[in-house]
């Protein structure tokens, strides 16, 4: 757990240095130069990226995390093992390729009507696709060799700097908006080659490939059968966490998505911690599997949901109390405003997801992983319908409900399948604590009057509720780890004595 805290809060650092340049790109640089239209144009081709790449490459970026560990005993022998991997992708991305083709018009057809202009750069979604699918296999290959920090780096602040500096570049007529686009995905180009000069340059690439024949027929047909589960689950996960913002510009149209993915962006925040404490435990996990250390397994289940509902509750509280403050900052504040139930469904749904911790990860690892794969897939459908129901009625509040839903009911079905069949769960006095906790603290800030100066007023209402939560989640010693790091935070600063 000691190499999951110390790169956990690594990562966390450089996430929300991320979370600053994104924040500054959504809340005010896009606002500021961009029509919401364009926003939602921009929006709508990630979003799609995101989803299809999931399609593309079949599984295989959770086959390397699960099949890593026994390839993982020479150097030599997981570099071929990722080759083979990549090799896989590129043919599998071939054969989506040609699907997607021949279904293309289908597909188009639905944004026609409100809309269109996303329809001329579907061919750039394509080489956005490509470039997502390399990505993350080298990201997912660079967690398993626990190397997390340079990957980080790219996709939390290089990426979101680079285009925020398109978008300047926009606003003072350097370049068009069609360039923009296209800049776009050149800089996610740009990060997947440097990405691989890294791995590179660490001798952990190299051009020998391991060739099918040389697995044992056993481990092939299991390789093989769990990439295949592994598309069908990863790809309905993606399809509840992207599907949303690309059916309200089908059905309500693109300015609308920009309103939408603008707030959605604010309450996932909350879920920084558990991106990065997950990158780490993956792996671990797996291992702990590997060698049926289930003492082990269940440690990482609960001290990883702890921490990630700690968190997760401190920052959707600050999000909450300041919300109306940051749509009085942002650039055409007004528009964005209409998001405002967003951000907190949204958010209520994401602190249910890190409240049961990495369940997921743990169903995926063990022998019962097909069952993660049903259980996604009847999620996707549910949502799919959800916000077929919800978003013509409630508009993105619809969707942000479809979202939440379906994120409290697939985490329920997950801990129990995970008791019934493991006999392990993550909850303790310790995660009762942190929700009375959290209400004290809300009720701090609740009873503070607004001050005039709107920057001001984040700053003392931040203050307020960091003050008091983080005196109570250490009076009431819900984390003892969290504990001692405050401790030798506090001697490293010659606030107290080294113990």
């Amino acid at each position: 757990m000691g190499v999951v805290i110390r790169q956990s809060i690594t990562s966390t650092v450089i996430s929300y240095a991320g979370v600053v340049i994104g924040y500054i790109n959504l809340l005010y640089l896009y606002p500021r130069f961009l029509a919401p239209e364009q926003i939602g144009t921009m929006r709508a081709m990630q979003d799609a990226a995101i989803l299809m790449a999931q399609f593309a490459q079949f599984g295989l970026a959770q086959s390397i995390i699960r099949f890593f560990p026994r390839f993982a005993s020479t150097p030599t022998e997981s570099r071929k093992f990722f080759n083979l991997v990549v090799m896989l992708a590129g043919q599998a991305f071939g054969v989506f390729l040609i699907l997607y083709l021949i279904f293309e018009s289908s597909i188009l057809g639905y944004f026609q009507q409100n809309a269109a202009d996303f329809i001329q750069y579907s061919r750039l979604t394509l080489y956005l696709t490509a470039t997502t699918v390399l990505v993350t296999l080298m990201e997912v290959y660079s967690r398993s060799l626990l190397k997390t920090i340079v990957p980080n780096l790219l996709k939390e602040i290089a990426v979101r700097v680079l285009l925020g500096l398109l978008s300047l570049g926009y606003f003072l007529e350097w370049i068009s908006f069609q360039e923009l686009m296209e800049l776009s995905v050149a800089v996610y180009m740009i990060c997947l080659f440097a990405l691989g000069w890294y791995l590179y340059a660490q001798n952990e690439l190299g051009t020998s490939v391991m060739k099918l024949k040389e697995l044992p027929k056993p481990l092939l047909r299991e390789f093989l059968l769990f990439s295949l589960l592994s598309f069908t689950g990863t790809a309905g996960l993606i399809i509840i966490g992207k599907v949303d913002s690309l059916m309200v510009a089908g059905l309500l149209g693109l300015a609308p998505v920009a309103v939408y993915t603008t707030s959605f962006y604010m309450a996932t925040v909350i879920e920084i911690p558990k991106r990065a404490m997950t990158q780490i435990a993956s792996p671990l996990i797996a291992r702990g599997f590997e060698k049926e250390d289930w003492a082990e397994v269940k440690k990482i289940y609960h001290k990883t949901a702890l921490h990630q509902f700690i968190l997760g509750s401190l920052l959707l509280l600050g999000i909450a109390a300041n919300l109306s403050s940051i749509f009085v900052l942002m650039p055409k504040g007004e528009i964005y405003e209409a998001g405002t139930w967003v951000v907190i469904i949204v958010g209520a749904g994401k602190l249910v997801d890190m409240l049961f911790g990495p369940s997921s990860e743990i169903i995926v690892f063990s022998k019962y992983y097909s069952f993660n794969i049903v259980l996604i897939v009847m999620l996707a459908a549910m949502i799919i319908t959800a916000n077929n129901l919800l978003i013509p009625s409630y508009g993105i509040e619809g969707a942000a409900i479809g979202t939440a839903l379906t994120l409290v009911v697939f985490n329920l079905i997950k801990f129990i399948f995970i008791w019934w069949k493991i006999r392990i769960q993550p909850f303790s006095t310790a995660f009762v604590k942190v929700v009375l906790i959290s209400a004290v603290a809300w009720g701090a800030q609740y009873i503070l009057p607004r001050i005039d100066s709107t920057i001001l007023d984040i700053i003392i209402r931040s203050g307020v509720i960091t003050a008091v939560f983080g005196a109570l989640v250490y009076w009431t010693n819900v984390s003892p780890e969290g504990n001692e790091l405050a401790r030798k935070s506090l001697a490293w600063l010659g606030l107290t004595k080294k113990s």
